[in-house]
Order: C-alpha cells, then sequence, then structure tokens
C-alpha cells in the first residue's frame, strides 16, 4: 500500500497533502504518537508564539493548561466509569498499567493546582508562567499564590489555541491535565524535542483536601 501511495503522490510532484480529518483515530493511540514530530506549525502561528515569549520575562517560563469549563466539569462526572476517558492514557497508560482515572486527576482543585505549581516554580527558578484554559484562567489566585515567589502569571487576549498550543510546548516546563486532548497535543510535541512536562494530581497521590473541593472549579 505504501509502494501504491508513493507511486500516485509522488512527493517531487505531490509536497504537500491537505486532508479533511486527522491521519489517525481519536483519541490518539499509542503507536500514532510518533507522528506528532512531523508537526510543524505555519509562519503566523510560530511567530505568534515566538512574540509573546520574548515579551515575558526574561528567564525560565511554565506554560500550564486549565480545562475547566461547564462541558469538562459535566465529562468529568462520568470519568471513573470511562477508564480511558479522551486522553488518559497518556498517564494511566493504554491498559490502565499505571492506575485508573479519578474526578482529580480529571478536575483538579485549585488547592492542588497551587500546590503543584508553586513546586515547578520553585525546582525551576521559573519568572513567569503562561497560562492556556477554555475558561477560568485563575489569573488572580495565581497571582497571589505566586507573588512571594516573584513570579508572574500571563495570557494571550485574545486566545488561539493553536497559538496557545506552539507557546505551551516552548515553555521551559509544562503542566497539563492528564484526561484533556488538547493538553495531550502539547505533551506530544514537547515529547518528540525531549522537553520536561508533568500533569496535575498525577503521580496518582492521596488528596489532604476534602471531595467537595473537586467541584470548586
Amino acid at each position: 500500500m505504501a509502494e501504491q501511495w508513493n507511486e500516485l503522490y509522488p512527493p517531487t510532484k505531490w509536497p504537500v497533502l491537505a486532508f479533511t480529518g486527522a491521519p489517525a483515530t481519536f483519541p490518539v493511540q499509542e503507536s500514532n504518537r510518533h507522528l506528532h514530530k512531523y508537526l510543524v506549525w505555519s509562519d503566523t502561528i510560530l511567530s505568534k508564539a515566538q512574540n509573546f515569549i520574548s515579551s515575558l520575562p526574561r528567564g525560565p517560563f511554565i506554560g500550564i493548561h486549565l480545562r475547566n469549563g461547564i462541558d469538562w466539569v459535566r465529562a468529568c462526572e462520568h470519568v471513573e466509569h470511562s477508564p480511558n476517558l479522551f486522553a488518559a492514557p497518556q498517564c494511566l497508560g493504554y491498559r490502565n498499567e499505571h492506575g485508573v482515572a479519578t474526578l482529580q486527576l480529571c478536575l483538579p482543585s485549585e488547592n492542588s493546582i497551587i500546590k503543584k505549581l508553586k513546586r515547578v516554580a520553585k525546582s525551576i527558578g521559573a519568572k513567569s508562567v503562561f497560562v492556556a484554559s477554555d475558561n477560568d484562567l485563575m489569573i488572580d489566585k495565581l497571582t497571589q499564590a505566586l507573588k512571594k515567589m516573584k513570579v508572574s502569571i500571563h495570557h494571550r487576549e485574545p486566545s488561539e489555541p493553536h497559538v496557545d498550543l506552539a507557546i505551551l510546548a516552548r515553555a521551559n516546563h509544562y503542566i497539563g491535565n492528564c484526561v484533556s486532548s488538547f493538553s495531550a497535543f502539547a505533551k506530544r510535541e514537547r515529547d518528540a524535542v525531549g522537553f520536561p512536562s508533568s500533569f496535575w494530581s498525577f503521580p496518582l497521590e492521596k488528596e489532604r483536601t476534602k471531595k467537595s473541593e473537586h467541584t470548586e472549579l
């Protein structure tokens, strides 16, 4: 099949082929993760991302993704009955060899987000944080939480999902949501070039907070 494809569409004549859908299934399967290394952002997207990064305070910055819109809150209500919901396998494994999905993993509490962010900021000596979100950016809360560490919080206005992904992929450290496919996109790009990443509430651990905090977002 590969030979037939190359005969029909030789790269010398067809350097770029546009498709109406992704070349693989959704969610991304383990065998297709390596395809992300072939991603090349357009000059427009890359320029916007690089210009924004240049505007941040000099020094390491953390890119974070907060998935907390009302549609996500409702989706997370079913996560305990859907062990491989969306992109959960990127953390838990495609056979759940690293644990099972929980509400905290899907919708981390504000307390756990701040705790994780502080820990990462301290470990890399971060000077700023870029926030990408579909709903609540938590700008005021994060600014107050990291005030003593002199770490500033930033976001793009207006937000452009593709530009946000390009920025997240270029952060000194990235923290995403295990279950979110948006988070997974940035993680795969970082994996392709060996950049460090981590996730909210993962590895799985016992939360000290009450269950009621899960619904704060």
